[in-house]
């Protein structure tokens, strides 16, 4: 059986790097995309070919149509299969509703629905003619408890519930999974604002008294990519250490 390939969108960034990792590891060839973080992408690159993988760099803005086709035609071209999509990339700009600037609004949903949507889109006909795919969706706790200030970002994620919902319904009958994985507080650069006062506070609501890693998330992709795991759909997995109030 050829390997298998993952495409993993955002992957410089925390998240997906723990993503980039742990599926190369694990024998995916690996496309890793950025928007503009090309050094990183060519040192996760040289990880992915340690393993013994080959991997591909792609940088795009997939919001963008078109370069969101081109990038699963670009996949298609150097490995002629597309087995798993993960929807990693994301954009966070938090700002009072009334002090919220249109633009940045705009921006979140691009990049957290829209982009998703475009890439989505392409990568399903030859999920469809391969009878066989995995669509990864990473969300965020917010999208179900909400949070104050978060009304762009919180929006976008939870219309990606929806977009889930919708497609684990319309593609099941192809062999095609479509999950969510919804981190809790996940150490990042991406959750830099978090100040240590508050981590603290956040931890002692965490049953587990920790917060999340790149690693558990990764550990969660897996689960839903594995060919094992096909009777799997329509899920959000919530990857958070059993907190379920923030």
């Amino acid at each position: 059986m050829e390997q298998p390939v993952v495409l993993i969108t955002g992957a410089t960034g925390g998240l997906g790097e723990g993503f980039v990792k742990a599926f190369a590891q694990a024998g995916y060839h690996v496309v890793i995309h950025t928007h503009q973080n090309i050094e990183r992408a060519r040192v996760l690159k040289e990880f992915v070919l340690a393993q013994g993988q080959e991997a591909l760099i792609i940088q795009a803005e997939l919001e963008k149509h078109k370069e969101a086709q081109e990038t699963i035609e670009h996949v298609l071209n150097a490995f002629g299969r597309l087995d798993v999509l993960i929807n990693n990339a994301g954009l966070k700009r938090d700002g009072a509703i009334d002090l919220l600037s249109e633009e940045d609004f705009d921006a979140v949903l691009n990049v957290n629905l829209k982009a998703v949507y475009n890439l989505i889109k392409f990568a399903v006909p030859p999920m469809k003619e391969a009878k066989f795919g995995r669509i990864i969706n990473i969300s965020s706790g917010i999208a179900l408890t909400g949070r104050e200030h978060n009304v762009n970002y919180a929006a976008s994620k939870a219309a990606l519930h929806g977009l889930t919902k919708s497609l684990a319904k319309e593609l099941g009958p192809f062999n095609i999974t479509v999950n969510i994985i919804a981190p809790g507080l996940v150490e990042t650069p991406m959750t830099d604002y978090v100040t240590p006062e508050q981590k603290k506070a956040y931890i002692e609501n965490v049953p587990l008294r920790r917060l999340g890693t790149p690693e558990d998330m990764a550990h969660a992709a897996l689960f839903f990519a594995d060919v094992r795991s096909g009777f799997i759909s329509n899920q959000i997995l919530c990857v958070n250490g059993g907190n379920h109030s923030a």
